[in-house]
């Protein structure tokens, strides 16, 4: 489908009984020119370390309830999610041998001072619980001297004999630029002592691997530099991306993707909104346009692959209100989608145990599916199953930041629509909500299509959301879909004269699968 800069009929969430009149986008039956190949791995998680045994449980009592929530996304993509267990207290951990329980958090982090976190032998028996998944498991970096390389060479060698061809890669350390704040390294620590650490960690997991998995440490490859920003056009000798790789970071040639970090901003930050920050496509745009940028500078250095190792909608656990609503569900379609679009090809959500961003939350209690996971299950959607994947933004041509639309192909064939009705409506509200009828023509081979429909009372329900009638919430079948509207699992559109409408409420988005 060819980008367009003409409109769609779109009703102004203000005038409920007024129709704009305009053209519809054509879309064209083969992928445009700059459309790019779509993974099956698009929507990915990452998990936060200390917490990976609540999520996968362990060899002899798997978490059923994660597996559920993961097989539900394969049986869309064909793939599980890949996972990669990591983040901040990945650097905070100690490896004790004689400890039998498999994590243990030891005070509070307060400030800038780290809680302290200890590991045991089973901790990695829940590496390898997810059927069919692969892994990027993570290595401390942060840990210093001798208890450094111990607890190094401790996690590689368990590791290579939890997960052995399930592991995709590994990562050394957790977002280095910010050592310094969490008082980690010295004020004196630089981008070369970055590089050095990182080097020798490397060396130590090769060794370690020699002993214990040979043809493991053949093949072994990284996911770096994960830093927590992407200062473009800072310093080469500033601790950032850039000049770590200008200072040697693949000097073994040994990194096979590059792994970037990103938040739309802090859960704490001023003048974050649902509408303003989340549930619109300008600040999406904006949010990913640094690792647009440095995914094509880091080519000079490495010809990797990027992808979001580690990412969410409002950094430090996320915001209630904010980032456990359904709003949070529909920027997580376009927010996935659009990093497809831009060559980003796996986005990796955080999970922390009980966040309020997190998709779902196995150690409350009750356990619950939460509203982003919807929005996953509407990713998954959108890639399918059919092979030779691709995708293509939409132009809606309404100059409206708060609708966004993509086009999905397989091989030749145009096959999806994805639109997004982000118009900020809430549940609370005591007016009728808003509707928009958005309107494409399509190919003559196309007929119709299969309606499936995101959808809940409003931007803040924290409850009650279906994608093409199913739920999948823990209360009804502990994360397995459940139809619980049958007439929405049959809802469909015909194509009249060309063209092919669909109308969504605010706050409402769907996946027109054509026939």
């Amino acid at each position: 489908m060819a980008s367009s800069k003409s409109s769609i009929s779109y009703l102004l969430p203000f005038l409920l009984s007024l129709t704009q009149s305009a053209a519809a986008p054509t879309l064209s039956q083969s992928p445009p020119s700059d459309a790019v190949p779509l993974s099956p791995y698009l929507n990915s998680f990452s998990i936060e370390f200390e917490n990976f045994p609540v999520f996968a449980g362990n060899a002899t009592h798997p978490n059923q309830f994660s597996i559920n929530i993961l097989r539900s996304l394969a049986e869309r993509t064909g793939v599980m999610p890949m996972i990669r267990v990591g983040g901040t207290t990945e650097d905070d951990a100690h490896f004790i041998q004689n400890q039998t329980e498999p994590v243990i958090v030891i005070g509070a982090t307060n400030g800038t001072r780290r809680a302290g976190v200890t590991i045991g032998p089973s901790f990695f028996s829940s590496y390898g619980t997810f059927p069919a998944t692969t892994y990027i498991p993570s290595i401390t970096l942060a840990v210093n001297g001798s208890e450094g390389i111990e607890t190094r060479q401790a996690e590689t060698a368990y590791i290579s004999q939890a997960l052995g061809d399930s592991l995709a890669m590994m990562e050394i350390g957790n977002e280095p630029d910010l050592f310094q704040y969490w008082n980690r390294r010295p004020s004196t620590w630089n981008v070369t002592d970055y590089v050095e650490e990182w080097l020798n960690a490397n060396k130590v997991i090769e060794s370690t691997l020699a002993k214990n998995n040979p043809e493991l440490a053949k093949k072994v490859t990284f996911f770096a530099p994960s830093f927590a920003g992407t200062d473009i056009g800072s310093s080469l000798d500033s601790i950032a991306p850039l000049a770590a790789f200008a200072h040697g970071l693949n000097s073994g040639n040994n990194i096979k993707v590059l792994s970037g970090h990103n938040y739309m901003g802090s859960a704490t930050g001023a003048g974050v909104t649902l509408q303003s920050t989340l549930m619109n496509h300008t600040s999406i745009v904006r949010s990913i346009a640094s690792h647009v940028t440095l995914a094509k500078e880091l080519q000079k250095y490495c010809s990797a692959p990027y992808v979001m190792g580690e990412t969410n909608s409002l950094s430090g656990g996320g915001a209630s209100g904010l980032s456990n609503v359904f709003g949070a569900a529909l920027w997580v379609v376009d927010y996935t989608l659009w990093q497809a679009t831009q060559n980003i090809q796996r986005v990796h959500f955080h999970n922390s145990a009980t966040s309020p961003y997190a998709a779902w939350s196995p150690s409350t209690s009750p356990p619950t599916t939460n509203a982003p996971y919807y929005g996953n299950v509407m990713v998954a959607s959108a890639v399918g199953l059919l092979p030779d994947r691709s995708i293509a933004y939409l132009d809606l041509g309404n100059n409206d930041e708060r609708t966004s639309a993509y086009t999905i192909y397989s091989g030749s064939n145009l096959v999806r629509v994805v639109i997004l009705n982000m118009v900020e409506y809430l549940s609370t509200s005591s007016t009728a909500r808003p509707t928009s009828t958005f309107s494409v023509n399509v190919p003559k081979s196309v007929k119709g299509a299969l309606v499936e429909r995101l959808t809940a009372a409003g931007a803040d329900a924290l409850s009650g959301i279906t994608i093409g009638g199913l739920s999948y919430d823990y209360s009804r079948a502990e994360g397995k879909p459940v139809l619980v509207n049958a007439k929405a699992a049959l809802e469909e559109v015909s194509v009249k004269n060309g063209v092919l409408s669909v109308t969504l409420q605010a706050s409402e988005g769907a996946v027109l699968h054509l026939f």
